[in-house]
């Protein structure tokens, strides 16, 4: 496999780049926040920082080759300290647990209060830091403020907003970005992924690169998606709903599958409908739907959108889920009639 480096985020802008520098130059500061959508990188900058951090070399870091790199890359350095919800840092932690307690921090202080093994920096990797607490977040809150020398904050989280203002205060913001899509296309070719299979992964990964290697080794994905662009998008004839919503008649288990999906190609549509002359193909969508994306309203698109939230909430409550099924058949069905001509 690869390995990652700076580099590889150039296009994220030179500000996570100059992070390097800041290293090299012992002038990064104490506590970073990385923010972003899931699957755009957060976890994997927070290591590449980390894994610069604990590097031996002057410059070029994380060089890859010292001793320093070779246990970051293998999770094994003894300064580089992660914290995530469900796996306990602390022996009164119970495994499996939603949430990053309180105790799990007390024991990270506990551990910044001890002189590291290698006698460099240190590094916290707090993975998802929404999970933590309010109770953790002020633990936590106290050692920021006052942070040992030579130990580093990595904080990443794809909800920022739910995590305390005292404690975003304390940390300097780096922000991820969608990725391009077909930045992540290349991404996955690379990787040996069928560019076929590549291309159709990043179409739908709204760029997370994550999510497309996720979806590119999922079968099961690609057939219900064709299942629902066949329900929702390509069936004309009214005599058909009935037999076409018997078919999921038994299927409430892919409920979630078919609301997120329906949601994915709507967006879809829409980012056609902002840029008409953008990289997005719609050619998968029949004639109707594809006047649709070029001519709606704004109005039409968030109709959709809210009659999808309404299905989900109407599932949540039990309700029947081919009556569901129906009456989205019948909302989608009634729209493409509008651009039928």
């Amino acid at each position: 496999m690869k390995r990652i480096d700076f580099s590889d985020y150039l296009l994220q802008g030179s500000a996570i780049i100059n992070l390097r520098e800041q290293i090299e130059k012992k002038r990064l500061v104490h506590a970073i926040m990385i923010s972003g959508e899931p699957g755009t990188g957060k976890s994997t900058l927070a290591r590449l920082l980390a894994s610069a951090l604990v590097c031996k070399a002057e410059t070029g870091v994380p060089c890859g080759i010292c001793a320093g790199c070779r246990m970051a890359a293998n999770k094994e350095h003894p300064d580089i300290v992660s914290i995530e919800k469900g796996v306990p840092l602390s022996s009164d932690t119970a495994k499996g647990r939603s949430t990053i307690p309180v105790d799990d921090i007390r024991e990270l202080i506990r551990i910044c209060s001890t002189y590291t093994y290698g006698g460099g920096n240190r590094v916290v990797i707090i993975n998802n830091a929404e999970n933590m607490t309010v109770q953790a977040q002020n633990s936590l809150l106290k050692i920021l403020e006052e942070p040992p020398h030579n130990t580093y904050f990595l904080i990443t989280s794809a909800h920022p907003d739910q995590i305390l203002i005292t404690v975003r205060s304390r940390c300097r913001p780096v922000k991820l970005i969608p990725w391009p899509e077909d930045y992540i296309r290349q991404i996955l070719s690379d990787s040996g992924i069928d560019p076929e299979m590549a291309a159709k992964s990043a179409s739908v990964a709204f760029g997370s690169i994550g999510t497309a290697f996720r979806l590119a080794s999922d079968d099961i994905y690609w057939r219900i998606r064709e299942e629902i662009l066949d329900t929702f998008f390509r069936n004309r004839r009214r005599s058909e709903i009935l037999k076409i919503s018997a078919g999921w008649k038994d299927r409430k288990s892919e409920a979630e599958s078919v609301f997120s999906i329906l949601e994915e190609e709507l967006q879809k549509l829409f980012r056609y409908h902002l840029n008409p002359d953008g990289n997005q193909d719609i050619s998968q969508f029949p004639d109707p739907w594809q006047k649709f994306a070029a001519y709606a309203s704004k109005e039409s698109f968030l109709n959709l959108m809210e009659k999808i939230k309404d299905a989900r909430k109407q599932h949540a409550f039990n309700v029947n889920f081919q009556t569901i099924i129906e009456q989205l058949i019948l909302i989608f069905l009634g729209e493409s009639d509008l651009w039928a001509n």
